[in-house]
């Protein structure tokens, strides 16, 4: 994501400066977007939403893997290639839900929408491959936290982890936590 929001905060950034980033009027900014809040609720809607936009079969594909632990894998590398797409919008969206209620109900209702998604593709991903007394739902969440966009931005960003570290720590992780051993 490139723009003002990303060098300049949300708070500091003006419709001044999204109409210059994106090279039309302030005007028409506010005819497109109604204010400062359409515009940030359509950025986080083209980056959240994204796969299903260029990818809606990806799920699929990785379901059709032969064993548990090779989808595990596929998950999870699909996961992080969208974090690492999408980390510069999270990191948006943390700052503004301190000062911006309607930006903290987004928040809120974003980790609803991705705990729901994930315990949905834990159910076609690790149906039958999980060790004996973890539920879908106990991986669904752990996958969640292991992939949030918080752990995310703080190893990749501020501990300067590669994206490929990341991706392999939490894929042993999950691995050896979540599915039998003849799954992996």
């Amino acid at each position: 994501m490139k723009g003002p929001w990303r060098y300049e905060g949300y708070a500091a950034t003006s419709m001044g400066m999204i109409a210059t980033a994106a090279g039309v009027s302030s005007d028409t900014i506010y005819l497109a977007y109604g204010g400062k809040r359409g515009v940030i609720e359509a950025v986080i809607h083209s980056a959240m939403y994204q796969d299903a936009a260029t990818d809606p079969h990806w799920s699929t594909a990785i379901e059709r893997l032969p064993s548990g632990g090779d989808r595990m894998r596929a998950w999870v590398a699909h996961t992080c290639n969208h974090l690492a797409d999408t980390s510069p919008v999270h990191e948006i969206i943390r700052v503004a839900a301190g000062t911006e209620p309607f930006v903290a109900q987004l928040r809120a209702r974003l980790l609803e929408e991705r705990l729901s998604l994930q315990r949905h593709r834990a159910r076609q991903i690790l149906l039958g491959v999980l060790r004996s007394g973890v539920t879908l739902d106990d991986a669904a969440d752990r996958y969640s936290a292991l992939l949030s966009p918080e752990l995310h931005h703080l190893l990749t960003i501020e501990c300067g982890w590669p994206l490929e570290r990341y991706r392999e720590w939490v894929t042993k992780l999950l691995i050896a936590d979540l599915l039998t051993v003849d799954a992996q």
